[in-house]
């Protein structure tokens, strides 16, 4: 059964964009990246002078976030190009996958309760940070696409509980199905 994402709101200072528009075309444009510029999106765009390719996506989607939302839409970016396969081949499927809910991919990566008890009851930094780590995990295996709306409106919006909710409810739900199909085995 094919879960639908919920919609997603508008950053205030973005209202001229869909959210979540913007992030599916930011996921198929990281996947096109040069692998020098994917490189340096997955270090960390704002370290050092800064990621040519962040400022350049920034502009290209006309995100015009205050200040203070410069790491998180960094951040954003960064996990994006960490799920994204490497390579140049310009043929490659971006790390977004709208029918797969961020919830159902952590548990399927075996991601733990307390690590994901960490990730969603984090903020600020800490948010940022524990989001890309959990997208470093997750990048080994290379099958690994989930919807990326829900990454990104869960690193925005900290204060907004409703994307936490969402994505243990469906983590929760996987793992649940993960544990009743052990017990059904161990039990014959």
């Amino acid at each position: 059964m094919t879960l639908e994402p919920v919609p997603l709101p508008f950053e205030p200072e973005d209202r001229s964009a869909d959210l979540g528009l913007t992030i599916v075309r930011l996921a198929a444009q990281i996947a096109r990246l040069k692998p020098g510029s994917a490189a340096a999106l997955r270090r960390g765009p704002l370290e050092g002078e800064g990621c040519a390719a962040f400022w350049q996506l920034m502009a290209d989607n006309g995100i015009e976030g205050r200040a203070g939302d410069l790491p998180r839409w960094a951040a954003i970016m960064q996990a994006i190009a960490i799920l994204t396969p490497r390579g140049g081949d310009e043929k490659k499927r971006s790390a977004h996958d709208g029918s797969k809910p961020m919830g159902a991919a952590l548990a399927e990566a075996n991601i733990s309760e307390l690590r994901l008890a960490r990730l969603l009851s984090a903020r600020g930094e800490m948010r940022r940070d524990l989001a890309i780590r959990t997208c470093r995990r997750l990048s080994g295996n290379e099958s690994v696409r989930f919807d990326l709306r829900t990454l990104a409106n869960f690193m925005l919006r900290e204060n907004d509980k409703s994307q936490a909710h969402w994505i243990a409810r469906h983590y929760y739900r996987i793992a649940s199905k993960a544990k009743d199909t052990q017990t059904g085995e161990t039990s014959q």
